[in-house]
């Protein structure tokens, strides 16, 4: 029951003064935190992630992010948004199911690291540092009450300074990172298994039905055994037990076998696939690995595939003093130029974050380099945001008699 005061009463008064003193208080710590150049803010969730809107948020976000307060909705921020890198333990990376602990109470504080690229094109790091707001009544999270403050000066010394520990940390979060995906490309094929295993028993009396489920359930076996040997391969390499056999190579057979083995996947997502073989001025056998040499050759091909979304990829080999160089271009959507040193890196994706588009381990890459490498080569790339990417690795020219072309 609310009890109205005669606006002369003192006890009125002093409610009125009460209130405006918070507000004042509100406002000054406001004023604290952007002092210290963090940018405060007051976000209200609704259902759908994605749909939540700022209450209030600091001035300072046009000179963080390009964007002004008006402009700020979460949609916008998410759409900003490159890598998240949470820095307190049990945090998600998926802000869906970030959203759904906060709700739920699991998470009471909330600190990460996130790569952005603001509205003129250019990156960089912030800290999101927040804990959830109440309503007054029900008790029940309706948003969150935060800070954002500009780490990339932070980022860029802590990366000139080369430390051990910086390393490390790094290389832990690139490890959780990956973990994450991993486990969702294994839950994903594994989960359409078992539930068109189910689905088989209910339509038993249904031969269609009951074929299109088996043709699920094998691709996505076949699937998941993919993503087996793609980390068992790269246990291997990593425990440094894998060994070269050598036998005599044809290299045009190579080649075919890799354009058979890729043939439908590159039909399915409407791409031209096509490869060239060199004028025969020396005979094209060669001493080398043949498995090794085709799964660099498939890994490749494989990954160029996957981020071409129209046009064409294209592959083959020249002969040149004293190697083989072999190539593998794309009309793809490019590598960024921050990234090009590091896509062979293990444990590191040109997308790392929980949103990426493209499914996949990620250690594609990392396995070709490995294989290169050991078959006495090199591997390196040229992209073009625009035009795509082409790979280009080498291996020696060795005849049966171990001589070196």
């Amino acid at each position: 029951m609310k009890i109205f005061h005669d606006q002369n009463d003192s006890s009125f008064k002093f409610g009125r003064d009460k209130e405006q003193k918070i507000r004042n208080a509100d406002s000054f710590y406001q004023k604290a935190i952007e002092n210290a150049d963090g940018v405060p803010y007051q976000m209200l969730f609704l259902p759908e992630t994605g749909e939540g809107y700022y209450l209030k948020v600091g001035a300072g976000i046009k000179q963080l992010l390009g964007v002004t307060p008006e402009e700020f909705t979460e949609k916008h921020f998410l759409g900003m948004i490159e890598e998240v890198i949470p820095l307190i333990k049990d945090i998600p990376f998926d802000m869906t199911e970030l959203r759904r602990k906060f709700i739920s109470g699991e998470i009471q504080t909330y600190k990460a690291d996130l790569l952005v690229r603001t509205e003129d094109g250019n990156k960089k790091w912030l800290r999101d540092s927040s804990v959830p707001s109440y309503d007054e009544e029900t008790g029940m999270v309706t948003g969150a009450f935060g800070i954002f403050s500009d780490m990339t000066a932070s980022r860029i010394l802590r990366n000139k300074s080369g430390s051990v520990h910086n390393e490390e940390e790094e290389c832990e979060s690139l490890k959780a990172a990956f973990l994450h995906n991993i486990s969702h490309e294994i839950r994903t094929p594994l989960n359409a298994i078992v539930g068109f295993s189910t689905l088989l028993g209910e339509h038993s009396d249904n031969p269609d039905r009951r074929q299109e489920y088996l043709d699920i359930i094998t691709k996505n076996a076949d699937h998941l055994l993919e993503i087996i040997d793609e980390i068992v391969e790269m246990a291997e390499i990593e425990a440094k037990t894998v060994r070269i056999s050598k036998s005599r190579v044809n290299l045009d057979t190579i080649i075919q076998r890799t354009y058979d083995r890729h043939r439908d996947e590159a039909f399915q997502k409407g791409l031209a696939l096509k490869f060239t073989i060199p004028p025969q001025v020396h005979e094209t056998g060669i001493m080398t690995d043949s498995y090794k040499l085709m799964e660099v050759l498939s890994n490749l091909i494989g990954n160029s595939i996957k981020f071409t979304n129209k046009g064409k990829v294209q592959f083959g080999y020249s002969l040149k003093e004293k190697k083989v160089e072999f190539y593998i271009s794309d009309t793809g959507i490019g590598i960024p130029e921050e990234y090009r040193e590091s896509v062979f890196s293990t444990f590191q994706q040109g997308d790392n974050s929980s949103r990426r588009r493209h499914e996949g381990t990620g250690l594609g890459l990392a396995i070709a380099k490995a294989y290169v490498i050991l078959l006495g080569g090199e591997i390196w790339v040229t992209s073009n945001p625009v035009q795509g990417s082409t790979f280009r690795f080498t291996i020696p020219y060795e005849r049966e008699d171990g001589l070196i072309y």
